[in-house]
């Protein structure tokens, strides 16, 4: 290769490091004559060919290992992105090219209340299931449970302003039920699935509620004895801006932020005299409701900073 002397401090030897590979390789040109000549043999032993093929592949893969590219690249460029918060045990790179700190990982999954015992929620995978339904000794009570999970967040910034934006996936289903004739009943009932985006401070011994987002998933609508049986399943899926809720924050403070699956049963159910109804059979009386969700991922995006 012909070239000046160096300049800008551009030397010799790095110079040298522009020289191409070969198309063409003297060794594995002759090596694959060699296999051709092989093959023009009336007598073939396998093993023969195979060494010679074996030869080949060798000389060929040294050929192209002494050209193979070393990129080099300054790994902090792909630090784990600080807006960005997975399940406990999920998969790092499924997400990104570096491993997440620990604590970008949920930190927390809760149920709520404590007799909701078919409820589950899981800081580990990510997922959340609420079931509720309706008390037939007590018809005109309202039910809710719920199942959550947060990540624990400590702001960068003085004062600020971040949006909470989990991505969401949920199905389930909505049974309303109501045929206990010949009793009369006024009033109605509704089965909600909600989701809620809440912001809680970290205090001594507990967590202080700062405000939280309401987001209807799917109603049943209003129903009474004059509708049929309904079994309504349901399917959606929320990201970025459709699911966010925005909150105030400070340095030196740690904030959870939570994501929770919260399933309710609204009844003004009571007797055409309006009295309480009687406790009614559940093959009669059926009103419940359920949904799973998946969260894959959460986001923590700065909106505005107010105080550096």
């Amino acid at each position: 290769m012909e070239y000046d002397n160096f300049v800008d401090g551009i030397t010799p030897k790095a110079m040298d490091s522009l020289r191409l590979p070969l198309a063409f390789d003297e060794a594995a040109h002759a090596t694959a004559l060699d296999i051709d000549a092989f093959l023009k043999q009336d007598e073939r032993p396998a093993a023969a060919l195979d060494a010679k093929v074996a030869a080949y592949r060798d000389v060929t893969l040294t050929h192209l290992l002494s050209h193979h590219g070393k990129q080099s690249f300054d790994t902090n460029l792909f630090r784990w992105p600080p807006s960005l918060y997975i399940p406990k045990s999920a998969k790092a790179s499924d997400y990104w090219i570096s491993p997440a700190p620990d604590d970008h990982r949920y930190g927390l999954d809760w149920t709520s209340p404590a007799s909701a015992t078919a409820n589950r929620a899981s800081r580990n995978d990510g997922t959340l299931f609420s079931f509720s339904q309706l008390d037939n000794q007590n018809a005109r009570s309202a039910q809710s449970s719920e199942s959550g999970l947060g990540i624990f967040y400590q702001p960068p910034m003085t004062l600020g302003v971040i949006d909470f934006q989990p991505h969401v996936d949920c199905s389930g289903t909505l049974r309303t039920l109501l045929e206990f004739f010949p009793e009369l009943a006024a009033g109605y009932v509704e089965v909600k699935a909600q989701l809620l985006l809440a912001a809680w401070q970290q205090i001594p011994g507990g967590f202080d509620l700062l405000g939280f987002r309401q987001f209807d998933v799917a109603s049943s609508g209003r129903r009474d004895q004059t509708f049929g049986p309904e079994l309504r399943p349901f399917m959606t899926s929320f990201s970025g801006p459709s699911l966010s809720a925005p909150f105030v924050v400070q340095r030196g403070r740690t904030y959870l932020l939570g994501v929770v699956n919260r399933v309710s049963v609204i009844s003004t159910l009571t007797s055409n005299t309006g009295k309480p109804l009687p406790a009614i059979s559940n093959t009669l009386l059926r009103v419940w409701g359920s949904m799973n969700c998946v969260v894959p991922q959460i986001d923590v995006v700065t909106k505005r900073i107010d105080i550096p």
